[in-house]
């Protein structure tokens, strides 16, 4: 996650014996998203990574979702909206941008 002005907070389980300069590790998803909107100071806080981003969007702190399709196929990886069971999950698209070798979607979660 980062949280403005540069700062990083990384969600593990397992942090560096050494310190990283400018990284934050947590090993609880709600103390970092208390401590990058802390850090971000009211702006946005970005979600990198599937399976945080699915944690987030589970623990209802996800409020938009921009996704790139590219026409690139990458093999494994981790499924954004996996869920074993099935949910619902309400999106409105807010924006939809066109570029030469990316489309970028953004989704604003309603429900």
């Amino acid at each position: 996650m980062a949280g403005g002005r540069g700062r990083k907070f990384v969600l593990t389980h397992h942090a560096p014996d050494t310190p990283v300069p400018g990284v934050t590790f947590v090993n609880a998803l709600d103390e970092a998203v208390a401590a990058a909107k802390t850090a971000a100071g009211g702006k946005c806080v970005d979600v990198l990574g599937a399976d945080v981003a699915r944690q987030c969007l589970e623990a209802g702190v996800l409020d938009e979702i921009l996704t790139f399709v590219t026409p690139v196929l990458l093999g494994d990886g981790v499924r954004l909206f996996d869920h074993p069971g099935g949910t619902n999950v309400k999106l409105e698209r807010v924006r939809l941008d066109e570029l030469p070798h990316t489309t970028s979607l953004w989704y604003r979660v309603t429900g």
